[in-house]
């Protein structure tokens, strides 16, 4: 059984799956609305592949909006992404949200020749966390970079808290800094303004956008 065949068994009942992520053993809803999969087709679907769970997944649903934010604005169809492998929880949530672009924009997700990015798993709280590591040691802040010696970096978490993707994959910790200064810090703002890293990142990426450093 492969990945083609189950994608075209969802197509036949109905199912949009360029809002699903379709991995080897779980089906995982981006956006209920919009890829039609209802109950009733997930009984038909389960009747034909009883070993591949659905998961309908409120928080993943979340993630997903958040990264389709990102890479609307970066992604153009048929590029190549660089994905490397790993099985730590943010490795398995970067291709879990780009899985769906191979159909909904016709990206190639790639582990190695030509690309034209290379998908970075840096979450808001690790692009907060190094912005304020920057500020703490008298540096410019500049946030993250758009490229390294190897091409153009992607960041489809930039926008996602850390904890999200513990609630989803019920993980312990995933850390962010090992340094207690910056963890300080981030504790300090969130308690006087809980949504201190979203307005940040949206002053770093000004910044970026702007050269202003």
């Amino acid at each position: 059984m492969g990945k083609g065949e189950v994608i075209r068994f969802l197509s036949s009942i109905g199912v949009d799956t360029r809002f699903v992520s379709i991995l080897e053993d779980a089906i995982l809803i981006n956006n209920l609305r919009f890829s039609r999969f209802s109950r009733k087709r997930e009984e038909v679907f389960k009747k034909n592949y009883p070993s591949i769970k659905v998961v309908r997944s409120k928080i993943f649903q979340m993630i997903c909006s958040r990264v389709s934010r990102v890479l609307s604005d970066e992604l153009e169809p048929h590029q190549r992404i660089l994905v490397e492998e790993g099985d730590d929880p943010l490795s398995y949530t970067l291709y879990a949200v780009l899985e769906p672009y191979t159909r909904k924009y016709g990206v190639s997700l790639v582990s190695g020749g030509e690309f034209d990015f290379i998908a970075c798993p840096l979450t808001l709280d690790h692009i907060i966390a190094n912005a304020i590591g920057e500020m703490i040691n008298g540096k410019p802040i500049r946030g993250p970079p758009r490229e390294d010696d190897r091409g153009r970096l992607l960041y489809p978490l930039s926008r996602v808290p850390v904890a999200w993707i513990e609630r989803w994959l019920r993980t312990g910790p995933i850390k962010i800094t090992g340094d207690d200064v910056i963890e300080e810090f981030i504790g300090f703002f969130e308690e006087i303004l809980p949504e201190f890293r979203e307005n940040m990142l949206k002053s770093l990426n000004y910044i970026r956008e702007k050269g202003i450093i």
